[in-house]
């Protein structure tokens, strides 16, 4: 079995952050927790913050980085929320850093991709209408700010109710969206 090297360094970064605050994490401290050489590290991240990037997207939401049609995203959602619990002070110490290529920004443009990605595959070939493009960006950014504010207010609603919240916000309108498209019906409803 192989060694997923970038797996040791991102469990040693969230270990870290539990004793140490994320933001004065150095990548020396880093290579003394993990054993790891600099030049492995630089191998497999440009820096702290793409590291911080590869743990939000393979550990806290793994399953948006697929913008296949049948995803279902409430439920996706609802994963997504229960890893940021668990990686909670993680979660909460990188989204308090700012600057360039920080969680925060990675985050809106992330959601704002997925989303468009999406939303265009299950539109089909023709390109999806202006009025559909804006409820998405809108639903993107909306449901990005209101996600950073529950981390940053340490998480008083439960990750189901977050979940149930913003799936039923994000579906207001969809099905007369998406009436013209390939996959017929709100995307954020059980057909």
């Amino acid at each position: 079995m192989a060694i997923d090297v970038k797996e040791i360094i991102a469990d040693g970064l969230l270990q870290l952050c539990e004793e140490i605050p994320l933001e004065i994490i150095t990548i020396k401290q880093l290579l003394e927790a993990t054993g790891v050489s600099r030049q492995t590290f630089y191998n497999h991240f440009l820096d702290k913050n793409d590291l911080i990037q590869y743990i939000y997207l393979k550990k806290i939401i793994p399953r948006f980085d697929d913008t296949s049609i049948e995803i279902n995203f409430h439920h996706e959602l609802l994963v997504a929320f229960q890893n940021m619990k668990k990686y909670h002070v993680f979660m909460k110490q990188a989204c308090m850093m700012h600057g360039q290529n920080c969680l925060n920004d990675f985050i809106f443009e992330h959601c704002r991709t997925f989303d468009l990605e999406w939303h265009q595959k299950r539109y089909g070939n023709e390109e999806m209408p202006e009025a559909l493009r804006f409820a998405t960006e809108y639903h993107a950014t909306a449901s990005s700010s209101m996600t950073l504010s529950w981390i940053l207010s340490d998480m008083p609603a439960s990750c189901e109710e977050m979940a149930d919240l913003i799936t039923e916000l994000r579906s207001i309108g969809m099905k007369k969206l998406f009436e013209n498209a390939e996959i017929k019906g709100n995307p954020y409803k059980a057909n």
